[in-house]
Formats: C-alpha cells, sequence, structure tokens
C-alpha cells in the first residue's frame, strides 16, 4: 500500500515537473516590429526617446525581473 502511494507521488511530482519545464509563448518572433519603449531611466541619452530616434545607434538593453 505504502509502496503504491509513493509510487503515485512520485509519477505525480514527474509530471508536474515536465509540465512546468515546457516553454511558454514569449508573444513575439523573429523580425516582429519592436514594442514602445517605456523603460524605467536612461543613461545618457533623452528620456523622450522612441525607436525611430535610435534608429542606427548602437545600444544596450538590459531587462530583468525579481520573480
Amino acid at each position: 500500500m505504502l509502496k503504491r502511494i509513493m509510487a503515485r507521488g512520485s509519477a505525480l511530482a514527474i509530471a508536474i515537473l515536465l509540465l512546468s519545464s515546457i516553454p511558454a509563448d514569449a508573444g513575439s518572433e523573429v523580425g516582429d516590429v519592436a514594442p514602445a519603449l517605456n523603460a524605467g531611466g536612461w543613461i545618457n541619452i533623452d528620456t523622450n526617446t522612441s525607436w525611430d530616434s535610435l534608429q542606427g545607434k548602437l545600444i544596450l538593453i538590459e531587462k530583468w525581473a525579481t520573480w
């Protein structure tokens, strides 16, 4: 009885781990138009910046999350 419970629990844990590792759709593809910039802060650039004003310039965008 205990072995059956352990086997089912292990199978459930493995299934949950496998399902949680499936990548989610990021919502964009290569070649899509970039969304509007809503930055929290800029370094060495005007605060009223758009993608058009950055055309032809080298930029570094650092993105991170706290979750």
